[in-house]
């Protein structure tokens, strides 16, 4: 009897998925009933998180990608889970890969496969079938950089690219502490093919001893090129791999040019953290630094032109600039985002002013002419561009004011820098994605905890579709 019933239970949930499924079209039809809809947006919950100080530096929340595949977004949460949802949020599929935090997401070219990086103890690098979320292969990175738990020193496969061959460009880095009891960072740069199979190392036979944060492929030129993110102040004499701006042969995986970018005034060294970045013909490249500067550079790293966006100020003794951070080559020029508003001698220390140049968008011909600035009113904490000539815009923190009603996402045109669309949460949207169409995109909003104590926001997905929008 007891059997019997068993059995019933798991028929009748059988028969339940069977009904939910013919009602829904979707493999995990339970999905539905995490989502919200509302006039234009809807809102699907990733769970539950903890929030974060408001004030703190560093505020992952995950990565989004548009999936041109069955036209969907994938989603890497900060607790090791990896989604597949339709473009309307509907669940496809959902697995949960590790234990750390997902901080790199990279389609392949033709969209089949997408690769994840997670922070942890083994930093490990997978690669997971679009269509199903099979995981085809996996590569730790402990193994190269290694890792220091006692200090929480985990490797993380912080930046991947992929190419038209199907080429994999994984860049791990770690942090460790110097001799002098400084910080200090841990690099690598590891080509894959598409199965997996390891095609070269950058160095070959040793770590880095610099930050290595961000890489670009040119299939046109054949070239990878990478930037260094120190930010400490020891100097880059104290380090062998101490430039600014390194070129590779994207085949082999050795040194074609490493240049330097002196220092701008007032400052110790030249940081760049999100670049640089090559235009679709490989024939330039695109970097902010962290002082400021927007840089154009042939295909070799070489400075053709810069752009000051962000003059230091002095205000009761301290140096204050809005920090930049992306830059990328678009059809319409060169576009540079600037963040908050930082002291120059210590991130740490709060700036009494808002830089007149943080939290903003610009845009640049190719020739270096200016074309327009478009302001966020909060930290540009991502942006991303569709085939359409318009940029969706992740809006995070304004550690400065807390303007708490700045948080969510913008859409701009590429033209003329016109506001298309505002869309406003409660919690910071740290990451972004939008539609090759432009007529959707999507953002993951975080909570956070204010300076007062109070929880604002929760761990959700939002989709917007423009076309519906009347905001």
């Amino acid at each position: 009897m007891k059997k019997m019933k068993t059995m019933l239970i798991f028929l009748l949930l059988g028969m339940t998925w069977l009904l939910l499924f013919f009602l829904t079209g979707n493999k995990a039809p339970w999905g539905m009933f995490d989502r919200e809809k509302a006039e234009g947006e809807t809102i699907v919950s990733l769970g539950n998180v903890a929030g974060r100080n408001y004030d703190r530096m560093g505020f992952d929340g995950g990565e989004i990608l548009y999936s041109p595949v069955n036209r969907g977004w994938i989603v890497g949460t900060i607790k090791g889970e990896v989604y597949h949802f339709s473009i309307e949020g509907y669940e496809r599929w959902s697995r949960t890969i590790g234990i750390g935090e997902i901080r790199s997401l990279a389609l392949s070219k033709d969209n089949r496969i997408v690769y994840v990086g997670e922070s942890s103890p083994s930093g490990t690098l997978y690669a997971l079938e679009v269509a199903t979320g099979d995981i085809l292969w996996k590569f730790d990175g402990v193994d190269v950089i290694g890792v220091e738990n006692e200090i929480r020193a985990y490797p993380i496969p912080i930046h991947v690219e992929t190419d038209k061959e199907g080429n994999v460009y994984a860049i791990f880095y770690r942090s460790t502490v110097s001799k002098n009891h400084s910080r200090a960072y841990i690099s690598r740069i590891i080509s894959f093919d598409e199965r997996g199979n390891e095609r070269w190392r950058y160095p070959l036979n040793e770590n880095m001893d610099s930050w290595i944060n961000w890489g670009s492929v040119s299939f046109a030129t054949g070239r990878f090129a990478f930037a260094s993110a120190n930010y400490d102040k020891s100097g880059p004499e104290e380090r062998k791999y101490n430039k600014n701006i390194y070129v590779l042969d994207k085949d082999k995986g050795t040194l074609i040019s490493a240049k330097d970018i002196p220092a701008a005034p007032l400052f110790e060294i030249t940081t760049i953290r999100n670049g640089p970045n090559y235009s679709e013909d490989g024939k330039y490249l695109s970097a902010m630094t962290s002082d400021g500067r927007g840089i154009l550079f042939d295909e070799n790293g070489s400075i053709l032109w810069q752009r000051v966006l962000s003059k230091p100020h002095k205000v009761a003794g301290g140096w204050y600039n809005a920090a930049g951070r992306d830059a990328y080559i678009v059809p319409e020029g060169v576009v540079f985002t600037t963040i908050n508003t930082f002291n120059r001698a210590n991130w740490q220390i709060p700036a009494p002013i808002i830089h007149p140049s943080s939290n903003s968008v610009y845009l640049f011909d190719m020739e270096g002419a200016y074309k327009f600035k478009y302001t966020a009113g909060a930290e540009v904490e991502g942006i991303t561009f569709s085939s359409s000539g318009i940029a969706a815009i992740a809006i995070g923190r304004n550690v400065r004011n807390h303007d708490y009603g700045a948080h969510g996402a913008a859409v701009i045109s590429l033209v003329n820098g016109k506001e298309l669309n505002r869309y406003h949460t409660k919690g910071p949207i740290q990451a972004i994605s939008i539609s090759d169409d432009g007529k959707y995109a999507a953002g993951i909003e975080v909570p956070a905890v204010t300076p007062d104590g109070d929880l604002i926001g929760s761990y959700d997905l939002h989709i917007w579709n423009r076309e519906n929008d009347n905001d």
